[in-house]
């Protein structure tokens, strides 16, 4: 028996470009048999300017809202789907490059006040001294900052979105081959329009965010991955 984990989705309740509700999101994954799902929503300046946020210009009031996601997944998973936190995040002074976090939970992401407005390497040293792994977000797309591998863990080597272009995927699988970085794969779901093609599977369950940084550093998966479906995709 093996175990499907996606590590790259977005929830219409933060992400203001996610365009699917919670019940559909544990939906469409059961029905693809996904035992656990990551949720990434974007964590920058722009979600709490130009998305659903209402709130306060306050740091706890912003995590309040960016964890309804997780909060309303486990909800609608009840117990069928293991949620994990994770996040995409962007930083302000390097608008064409996303970062997924791994293995960070609630309290990181309230200790670290404006995360977001962190330079790069202040990011990466943080994420990696508090146990998280910082992964280059679908690399390669047009006007991105390619970053330096001594202060990455791992590239997405399979992004959703990029199987319309898989030369960006196959560019960035040859990039974290050279560099001996983690690979890691997503679909990168925003919509209903989008197919579930990314991920990882594994021999056993992953249903924590320690069991999921033991299997990426461990090696221990298979990567999900489609290049020849067509996404209808948000590629920036």
């Amino acid at each position: 028996m093996s175990f499907k984990t996606e590590l790259h989705c977005h929830c219409g309740l933060v992400s203001a470009c996610g365009r699917l509700s919670p019940e559909r999101i544990v939906e469409r994954y059961l029905e693809k048999g996904y035992t656990s799902l990551v949720i990434t929503d974007h964590l920058s300046r722009d979600t709490f300017s130009a998305g659903n946020y209402l709130g306060a210009d306050d740091w706890n009031a912003k995590i309040d809202f960016y964890m309804r996601s997780l909060e309303a997944l486990e909800k609608a998973a009840d117990g069928k789907l293991h949620i994990l936190q994770g996040s995409e995040i962007r930083i302000d002074k390097h608008h064409a490059a996303d970062y997924l976090i791994y293995g960070l939970d609630e309290a990181f992401l309230r200790s670290h006040t404006n995360l977001y407005s962190y330079h790069l390497k202040m990011l990466s040293e943080t994420v990696r001294g508090a146990g998280g792994l910082f992964i280059q977000a679908h690399p390669f797309r047009n006007h991105m900052v390619v970053t330096v591998p001594e202060l990455l863990d791992g590239v997405e080597v399979y992004n959703g979105t990029h199987t319309h272009s898989p030369f960006r995927n196959e560019i960035a699988t040859l990039w974290a081959d050279h560099y001996g970085m983690i690979k890691t794969s997503g679909s990168d779901l925003h919509s209903d329009k989008m197919f579930i093609t990314g991920g990882i599977e594994t021999k056993t369950p992953i249903t924590c965010n320690a069991e999921l940084i033991a299997t990426l550093k461990g090696g221990n998966y298979t990567l999900l991955r489609n290049d020849s479906i067509f996404a209808d995709s948000l590629d920036k």
